[in-house]
């Protein structure tokens, strides 16, 4: 949901931009739409990994063990997408910056609900990621991916 958010919200800009005749900011807008979308897709095969990961069997230790370690994988796979789409929605906003200017006053409207649906994308994927990483163990790639959507130490 969040992925399709972004998408949205930088289709919008594609269109302000095409009428303001910003063609670079058109090209840089229609990437930003490819990338959300896959982003989307990316998302999906890692929620299945990781409803994969919790459906793996309980029994012995070893077992629990091992299924512990690969929802725990499955959890910070799954936050990469998200926080990916975060930084995607940031780019989305400095366009509709960009292209704020330049936009007539029925333009300003669109740029408008660009940045509020990315916005809203932008905190739907910050709350995915916070809830992947709540309950997994301190490492490198759990503080990169915090601080990749503005968490700061000691905050989570």
């Amino acid at each position: 949901m969040a992925a399709l958010c972004v998408a949205q919200a930088a289709a919008l800009v594609v269109m302000v931009s095409r009428y303001c005749e910003a063609q670079s900011l058109v090209e840089k807008a229609e990437r930003l739409v490819e990338r959300a979308r896959q982003l989307a897709s990316d998302d999906e095969r890692a929620f299945r990994a990781v409803a994969a990961s919790w459906a793996l069997p309980r029994g012995t230790s070893s077992e629990e063990q091992a299924r512990r370690s690969a929802i725990d994988d499955a959890l910070l796979g799954a936050a990469e997408p998200q926080a990916r789409v975060v930084e995607t929605a940031i780019e989305v906003l400095v366009l509709t910056d960009q292209l704020r200017p330049a936009a007539r006053s029925g333009l300003l409207a669109d740029l408008t609900a660009a940045g509020e649906v990315a916005r809203a994308g932008s905190a739907i994927a910050r709350m995915n990621v916070e809830s992947n990483l709540r309950g997994l163990p301190a490492s490198d790639e759990r503080s990169e991916l915090h601080r990749r959507i503005g968490v700061r130490k000691g905050t989570t």
